[in-house]
C-alpha cells in the first residue's frame, strides 16, 4: 500500500527507483511496432502523394508542402482521435500516456513533430526511431520520450 504521491512498488524500476516504469508494459511489442511502422509509412506516403497530386505540377513547392503536411496529418489525426494508427491497430497496438491513460492531443502533437527527424522516409527512414525503440528500456522513440507515451498492446 502506498500513500500520498508515492508510487506503488510495481511501478518502480528496481535499477533506478527515481525513474518509474510505465503503467502498461511495452515489452514484447518491438516486432509488431516495426511491422506497423512499415504499413503506416506506406499508407501515409500514398495518402500524401494523392493529396499533393491535387495541385498542378506547375506549383511543385505547394505539392511538397501538401505532401509533408498530409503525411504528418495522417499520424496526427489517427493518433489524436483513436490513440492508434491503422498499422498499429492491425498489429494490436495502441498509444498510452505513461500513466496508462489515453494520450492527449499535446502528446500526439509532440510525437508527430518528432517524426520530422526520427521517422522521416525521405532522409534516414525510420532508422533513428528503430534504434531508439530497440535500445530504450521502455521501447520508446524520441517522440515517445518527449511526449511521455508508450506503445503497448491494446
Amino acid at each position: 500500500m502506498h500513500t500520498g504521491d508515492a508510487l506503488p512498488d510495481h511501478r518502480l524500476d528496481p535499477n533506478n527507483p527515481l525513474r518509474p516504469l510505465p503503467e502498461d508494459s511495452p515489452q514484447g511489442t518491438t516486432i509488431r511496432r516495426h511491422v506497423a511502422a512499415v504499413g503506416d509509412n506506406v499508407l501515409a506516403i500514398l495518402f500524401s502523394v494523392l493529396i499533393a497530386k491535387q495541385f498542378p505540377d506547375s506549383v511543385f513547392g505547394l505539392q511538397v508542402i501538401a505532401m509533408v503536411a498530409s503525411y504528418l496529418g495522417y499520424y496526427l489525426i489517427f493518433e489524436a482521435v483513436f490513440c492508434t494508427t491503422p498499422g498499429k491497430y492491425l498489429t494490436g497496438l495502441t498509444i498510452r500516456n505513461f500513466d496508462g491513460g489515453s494520450c492527449s492531443f499535446r502528446q500526439t502533437l509532440v510525437r508527430t513533430v518528432c517524426r520530422l527527424v526520427e521517422v522521416n522516409p525521405f532522409v534516414l527512414g525510420g532508422l533513428p526511431a528503430a534504434a531508439s525503440i530497440l535500445w530504450s528500456r521502455d521501447k520508446q522513440r524520441l517522440g515517445d520520450k518527449l511526449a511521455r507515451t508508450v506503445v503497448v498492446p491494446r
